[in-house]
């Protein structure tokens, strides 16, 4: 492969995605600052902006480094580069992830500060968090992964909401598993089964999408 024009395209889309990365991290740690806030409203609704602000981070990128690509008819001039489908595949997906996981790490890392220091915070909370933003990881690579694969606007669309839609039914669903809902108030940090399940499942479609994506688009002989 051409690693040197893989490490170019992911240069460009870092280039062109910081500012508004930066942006959206800027919200996610006003987000952050609201967790310590005394005021319970005030609490949710900096966790509420916490979450969205990361789900939008995964959509945004998508769309501008994937979808919008092939909607404004810069796909051909990126496949006239000496490219083929492994590099611009291999390049989407590191810059991607790169982009993706960068705040999304440092998001994650603020919230498990925020719930380790305050007291009024319950510790048990932790695994549930840490499994719900896995759940917005997995969502985002499945999403990512149909704009890599079908290039479409309306499918990407489609999954997308699908995914989002879904997360209410997930964080219903999850809290009221019994082992969930019996340490989720707790003082202390426990992986209770049905949460080691959940985030093993989530980090397997994490892999299994990234493989899938690959093996896939490697099978191309073009992208046009």
């Amino acid at each position: 492969m051409n690693t040197t024009m893989i490490g170019h395209l992911v240069r460009k889309d870092w280039h062109f995605q910081r500012g508004p990365i930066a942006a959206a991290f800027a919200l996610g740690l006003v987000a952050l600052g609201m967790l310590f806030s005394s005021s319970q409203g005030v609490f949710y609704l900096g966790a509420v902006l916490l979450l969205t602000v990361v789900i939008s981070i995964g959509i945004f990128l998508t769309f501008l480094t994937v979808v919008q690509e092939r909607t404004q008819g810069m796909l051909p001039f990126v496949m006239s580069l000496p490219i083929g489908v492994r590099e611009y595949t291999a390049a989407k997906l590191a810059a991607n992830l790169l982009l993706f996981l960068t705040p999304w790490l440092m998001l994650g890392a603020g919230a498990t500060a925020v719930i380790l220091q305050r007291e009024a915070v319950p510790d048990g909370v932790l695994p549930f968090t840490i499994a719900l933003l896995l759940y917005v990881l997995s969502g985002y690579i499945v999403t990512l992964a149909t704009a890599i694969v079908t290039g479409s606007e309306a499918w990407t669309i489609a999954v997308m909401a699908t995914i989002n839609l879904g997360l209410q039914a997930y964080i219903y669903w999850s809290l009221r598993l019994a082992d969930v809902a019996a340490t989720i108030s707790g003082p202390t940090v426990a992986w209770v089964p049905s949460l080691r399940t959940i985030a093993a499942v989530e980090l397997g479609v994490v892999a299994l999408v990234l493989v899938a994506t690959w093996q896939w688009q490697s099978r191309r002989k073009d992208l046009l």
